[in-house]
């Protein structure tokens, strides 16, 4: 292991720490030094121990073993118990947890001031005042404005990532030292990311420590100045990020050398089995859109463009003011996620913890879910045979779990992703729809996740994929439809899918022109 390399003033360091759950090693003897004025990376796949390290640090895990936890101040070494609830405030720590702690019911406003406090004319809350500091919390940020009354459950994933941002940020300017960002940017399109770092740059310049955890390599080469790698629970290279090459934190993240493709070519058959016609509801104002078989269709667009609306629309997880959509030839008469499933289809949802999974269900109960009759027999359930066939889907996947009754809340992000295709994979179905399927999964899991959409394109699937990642859309899609302004602005084809055009088609102005890739593809659209 490469000792810690950091620059600046020491502020947290820990040492031997270990965390033991029963079956599993998820922190093995860890040691980490976080320095004032400095951006430090921590990468790893899904399972290496990076969430259980950061739920330590905020007091959610007690560690089973630490030998040592300093914070540095002005006034010296103090020492510190990691695991305790109160530690963080103590030491100055503010979090953005991936699945971002929001509470749902309540409003921007009340989740921005649940941590600070809120402030009062006399014994009554004043809201005004209230949601005037909560529109300047956003606005510092550098982001688009958006309702901060409306309950959070009702916003965009971008900007429920921004209300939890908003929040910590509340807490930076009472005097905050460390900031550990877990996945922020995992709904955040890539406009959006840029004014993110611009944010964490200022801070480190303030002398803030930030501990950036992420999946996405790129952003770890833009934003850190040092990068932690875990694997398996234990911290195998501490490393300058000038230091490093993409290739090689691949190679020490997943323990070998990872071999990338492009996407196959796509199937030769035309049949339409998708249509979706003058779609519109959310934020899509018209769309429509055809997958034929063995065709994966990519969906691309800044936050607001529709994009983020598409496949709910489709699906019927929110209600379209109009359109029709079809699968396999055959007309959904009710836009329902009952409805999409009877007729064919499948789907996973963005936001996995709120609407893919049941989290405090098991690994079986939530791959069989949407289809447990093929395990029954006059109305009971036959649970052996239904744990076989869910060890299977284990098995076929790599999913690391401990077993099938393993709650799908103990799983790691990209583990539970498996599960949810394995949901999907096992209706065989002629059409598959994915929202962010990638979104806050390792790079080694998401080529995995790769291979099973190139595989059920192969068998004849037809798959739409709606992403903030361009480079995911790059690597998996036949064709790239862009949305702007609630439109399809833009199609691209073969040779023309690349991440700069996406990204300039995009962010192209209405009157631009689009390109012949996109203009010869028009009927295909609808």
């Amino acid at each position: 292991m490469a000792a810690e390399q950091t620059g600046g003033r020491p502020l947290l360091a820990v040492r031997g720490l270990t965390k033991v759950f029963p079956g599993q090693v998820a922190l093995d003897r860890v040691d980490l030094t976080l320095s004032a004025g400095r951006i430090r990376a921590l990468v790893g796949q899904n399972g290496s121990g990076k969430s259980t390290l950061i739920k330590i640090l905020a007091g959610y895990h007690r560690p089973t073993n630490c030998d040592q936890a300093l914070l540095h101040t002005d006034a010296g070494e103090v020492p510190i118990e990691l695991g305790d609830p109160r530690t963080p405030d103590v030491a100055g720590m503010r979090f953005v947890h991936q699945d971002l702690a929001l509470v749902d019911t309540l409003s921007a406003v009340e989740n921005i001031a649940i941590g600070s406090g809120f402030l009062t004319r006399g014994v009554r809350i004043d809201w005004r005042r209230e949601e005037e500091r909560a529109r300047a919390d956003v606005a510092d940020l550098g982001f688009a404005s958006f309702s901060v009354t409306t309950p959070v459950g009702r916003l965009a994933p971008s900007q429920r990532t921004i209300v939890a941002l908003a929040r910590a940020m509340r807490g930076w300017r009472d005097g905050a030292s460390l900031l550990v960002l877990d996945e922020p940017t995992a709904s955040l399109p890539h406009d959006d990311v840029e004014q993110l770092f611009q944010g964490i740059r200022r801070l480190r310049e303030r002398g803030v420590a930030i501990l950036y955890v992420s999946h996405h390599l790129d952003e770890v080469f833009e934003i850190a100045d040092e990068v932690t790698v875990l694997r398996d629970g234990r911290v195998v290279a501490t490393e300058p990020v000038d230091a490093l090459t993409h290739e090689r934190l691949i190679e020490l993240m997943i323990g070998h050398k990872l071999e990338t493709r492009c996407a196959t070519a796509g199937n030769a058959d035309t049949t339409p089995l998708l249509s979706a016609v003058g779609l519109a509801g959310g934020r899509v104002s018209s769309a429509s859109v055809t997958v034929t078989a063995g065709e994966i269709v990519g969906i691309a667009g800044i936050t607001g463009s529709g994009r983020e609306h598409l496949i709910p629309l489709i699906v019927g997880q929110m209600p379209a003011a109009r359109g029709a959509v079809s699968i396999n030839g055959e007309r959904v008469l009710t836009l329902s996620p009952r409805s999409v499933l009877a007729a064919g289809g499948a789907f996973v949802s963005a936001d996995r913890n709120r609407l893919g999974s049941l989290r405090g269900m098991s690994v079986v109960a939530n791959t069989t879910i949407c289809d447990v009759k093929r395990n029954s027999l006059r109305h009971r359930l036959l649970h052996r045979k239904e744990r076989r066939e869910v060890d299977g889907w284990i098995s076929r996947l790599g999913t690391k779990t401990t077993g099938g009754a393993a709650p799908m809340a103990t799983l790691s992000g990209g583990n539970q992703q498996k599960v949810l295709f394995a949901r999907v994979l096992r209706l065989a179905p002629k059409v598959i729809l994915l929202d962010d399927p990638t979104s806050g999964i390792d790079v080694g899991a998401k080529h995995e996740i790769y291979s099973l959409i190139d595989q059920a394109a192969t068998g004849g699937a037809a798959v739409l994929v709606a992403s903030t990642d361009t480079d995911e859309l790059v690597r998996i899609s036949h064709r790239v439809l862009v949305m702007r302004r609630g439109r399809i602005a833009a199609v691209l084809e073969g040779a023309d899918i690349t991440s700069g055009n996406i990204e300039r088609a995009q962010t192209a102005s209405a009157g631009s022109s689009q390109t012949a890739s996109a203009a010869s593809s028009r009927s295909r659209e609808s």
